[in-house]
């Protein structure tokens, strides 16, 4: 009888546990979402402050909803004067000091502080655990925690602190894979759901006198089958977008392959090499809690890069090989 009641308990408490297990989760799904929402679909202007490695940079940011679609300003506050202009198609960034002006046409992730979560959230239970923490004040507004933990040592994971009226993402760490913190972004002032006028949209310098540089939108073709392939992915990630490009001060088209778990991501740049033109890179690199890795593969350069563990960009860089 004893040993009948021990198991019905023993039953009972772990039915409790996974049920209690797959509630928490639940909620971290739907503050996540709430994130996603509000970073898509808000208007706010503020500043944010943004630590890696020993630096510290400011940026003030005014962000528009048009016609169902989000542009962006973003204004240095230190360091190098620049400004940045983002819309649902391209980047342009401004450098005075450079006296140049890049273009770009819309990075493959889209991805950026206060919006950095995919929207299939249920895509990211096999690779990282996800719960609440406790609520706490981000500029001077009270923010629930969401953690993001990383079940292997191929992705970084997160705190993030969602503002509790709004969703919006007031603060995010970056955390390593010994849950050290290697960046960090945060709101010190921020203004929610005001009208952003269009000037505020505009940048402040013409670029009349700069020097332009503009990806070529004729060879931003996406391929039916990509010429290179990883041969070897940490598990879950998978090719979810390839095309040829030419890019910003580069001759030869260059090959990307973008390869994501739902949440972190690794670009692959393969770039044939011009003769007596020496690769702007060699080996292995790192700034802040980006890493990338550059080798010959013949005639071939081929670059790996992203905002994960150094061993990622190794094990995915290592194995990229011409497609059979």
């Amino acid at each position: 009888m004893i040993s009948r009641l021990s198991d019905r308990s023993a039953f009972i408490f772990l039915g409790l546990f996974v049920c209690s297990t797959a509630m928490a989760a639940d909620a971290a799904h739907e503050w996540l979402m709430k994130i996603n929402h509000a970073a898509r679909d808000l208007e706010y202007d503020g500043t944010f402050v943004y630590q890696h490695d020993a630096q510290l940079e400011a940026m003030r940011i005014f962000h528009k909803i048009e016609n169902k679609s989000s542009r962006e300003r973003l204004v240095s506050l230190n360091g190098a004067p620049r400004e940045i202009i983002r819309d649902a198609n391209e980047v342009r960034c401004y450098w005075p000091d450079k006296n140049s002006v890049m273009v770009e046409y819309r990075k493959t992730d889209g991805k950026s502080f206060p919006s950095i979560l995919p929207e299939r959230l249920q895509d990211l239970d096999d690779y990282y655990v996800l719960m609440l923490g406790n609520t706490e004040r981000v500029t001077g507004r009270v923010a629930q925690l969401v953690i993001v933990k990383p079940v292997d040592q191929y992705r970084y994971g997160y705190h993030l602190w969602a503002d509790a009226d709004t969703g919006l993402l007031l603060k995010a760490d970056l955390l390593d894979t010994q849950g050290a913190i290697l960046e960090q972004f945060m709101f010190t002032q921020i203004n929610i759901g005001i009208k952003i006028p269009a000037a505020a949209l505009a940048p402040g310098m013409t670029g009349k006198s700069m020097t332009w540089y503009r990806e070529d939108s004729g060879a931003r073709n996406v391929s039916e089958k990509p010429g290179w392939v990883a041969a070897q992915l940490p598990r879950g990630f998978r090719l979810s977008a390839h095309m040829t490009r030419r890019l910003p001060m580069r001759k030869q088209p260059v090959e990307h392959l973008v390869y994501t778990d739902g949440l972190a991501m690794v670009s692959v740049f393969i770039e044939k090499q011009e003769k007596g033109v020496k690769p702007f890179m060699q080996g292995p690199s790192r700034m802040g809690a980006v890493h990338a890795m550059s080798a010959q593969s013949g005639d071939y350069q081929i670059t790996t890069v992203g905002e994960v563990p150094a061993a990622t960009v190794a094990f995915i860089g290592g194995s990229v090989a011409p497609a059979q």
